[in-house]
């Protein structure tokens, strides 16, 4: 179910919608071939879109070619183009839900009307636009369709999922703005064009679109890769120590619940999920023998396993693992206090995500058997956990996880039995599928996310 606030949000921009068709149901009655072309050419770029990285929609080359519509079709064109051409292969396959697929139409509708509007009430005219001076109606009306876009798009996404307009920026928009700067010049020239030599020599315009959406999709699949890199060192680990696997993916899963829960941004909720998997990474070069011991370590043997840390951050740096996760992986054996390893970081030293990952790395471990003795309960594992806020742990981190597990018990509902605790050769596409999809049912369940 949507968010009230958006809910309101998605009624007052589709009331603005209906005013304006209502206003524009004139246009219908001098269709031409410009109307077609133009018509074609907006649902053509519609169709191409690109996934964002992290969902929340998709990002598509229409907005230059619904500018040009606009200026040159005016008010009515920018509208009824803006509303009816610009499906996009998701929504044409159901995949997008209803009042979503309604807002979007009612987004593009208005933002080609906007800019059309302005670039008439400036004085522009479609008919005296050239190549050789620069139309500051075209400019104004350009820049306007560009921003209306863009902030429809983050005010909407912001409202699903009740976070801040910077955080929705940073998070899923940053990555895709230099794509905006580029396609802002290729709308005002299509317009510029169209006034020149008619709609057939838009198709020129098909080169740098192209181009655009080719650095675009380069860029995701840098982000895809990074993914990629991640579960290639999950199938080493799970080929080396299949309980390790497990746990790691339980600490990952927990880390970003608990990191949701205490509302940090989506991109460090996702950078401690990624720590969280990788924490252990370190232990593929431990051998099996030290590892796997049912018995006491050695003083020799102790410090072979504390070395895990430092080894897991050291191959993550060499396979260029990007952002925090790696130096959160170096640090997860802190303590509070300052008693910890590698490096003795106390308090506010370790990075709260860190701090986050340590919590849930020994709830696990407390609710998980281990070679040396069976696993406690949800309830003594929550004590134990209590007992050590302000010593082992930072106290805040604590106080959040408990009032987390008040509500749900994670050992039974999110770990055991949903395929992380299994038999290795299992395809890693499979639990990473299991391990989304868990999340996902998760957070619907306690009202996380929409």
């Amino acid at each position: 179910m949507y968010p009230k606030k958006l809910q309101l949000y998605m009624g007052a921009c589709g009331f603005m919608a209906i005013l304006a068709m209502i206003t524009e149901l004139p246009f219908f009655s001098h269709l031409d071939m410009s109307v077609a072309v133009f018509a074609l050419a907006v649902l053509v770029s519609s169709l191409v879109a690109i996934e964002m990285m992290r969902g929340n929609g998709s990002v598509s080359l229409t907005l230059p070619v619904l500018l040009a519509a606009s200026v040159v079709l005016g008010p009515g064109g920018g509208f009824w183009i803006g509303a009816l051409c610009t499906f996009t292969y998701r929504e044409i396959r159901g995949l997008v839900r209803w009042p979503s697929v309604l807002f979007n139409r009612a987004q593009f509708g208005l933002v080609g009307w906007t800019a059309a509007e302005l670039f008439r009430l400036l004085g522009g005219d479609p008919k005296h636009l050239t190549l050789a001076t620069m139309s500051g109606p075209l400019v104004v009306a350009a820049i306007a369709a560009f921003l209306l876009n863009f902030g429809l798009s983050v005010i909407f996404v912001a409202l699903r999922q009740e976070r801040s307009l910077n955080e929705i920026t940073r998070v899923y928009y940053k990555w895709m703005l230099p794509s905006f700067f580029v396609m802002l010049p290729v709308g005002y020239l299509m317009a510029a064009v169209y006034g020149v030599s008619g709609p057939w020599p838009e198709l020129i315009f098909l080169l740098p679109l192209i181009a655009v959406r080719t650095w675009m999709v380069l860029v995701k699949r840098v982000h895809d890769m990074y993914n990629h890199t991640i579960r290639v060192l999950l199938v080493g680990l799970d080929a080396k120590d299949p309980y390790t696997f497990g746990h790691s993916m339980r600490v990952g899963h927990y880390g970003a619940i608990l990191a949701r829960h205490m509302k940090l941004a989506e991109d460090v909720v996702e950078q401690v999920r990624h720590a969280g998997m990788l924490h252990d990474i370190g232990k593929m070069a431990i051998p099996d023998n030290i590892l796997n011991k049912r018995g006491r370590l050695s003083i020799g043997e102790t410090f072979t396993i504390q070395r895990h840390p430092v080894l897991g951050s050291s191959m993550l740096t060499q396979v260029q693992i990007a952002g925090c996760a790696r130096d959160w992986v170096l640090h997860h054996h802190e303590r509070w206090d300052g008693t910890g390893y590698p490096d003795g970081l106390g308090a506010e030293e370790i990075p709260l995500e860190t701090r986050i990952v340590s919590v849930v790395d020994a709830y696990d471990a407390m609710t998980s058997d281990r070679p040396y003795r069976r696993a406690m309960g949800h309830d003594a594992a929550l004590a134990e956990i209590a007992e050590e806020a302000g010593t082992q742990f930072d106290p805040i981190v604590v106080e959040q996880f408990l009032e987390l597990c008040s509500t749900v018990n994670l050992a039974a509902e999110e770990g055991a039995g949903h395929g992380w605790d299994r038999t290795p050769n299992i395809p890693i596409e499979e639990i990473q599928a299991e391990y989304e999809r868990e999340l996902q049912e998760y957070l619907e369940r306690q009202n996380i996310t929409e």
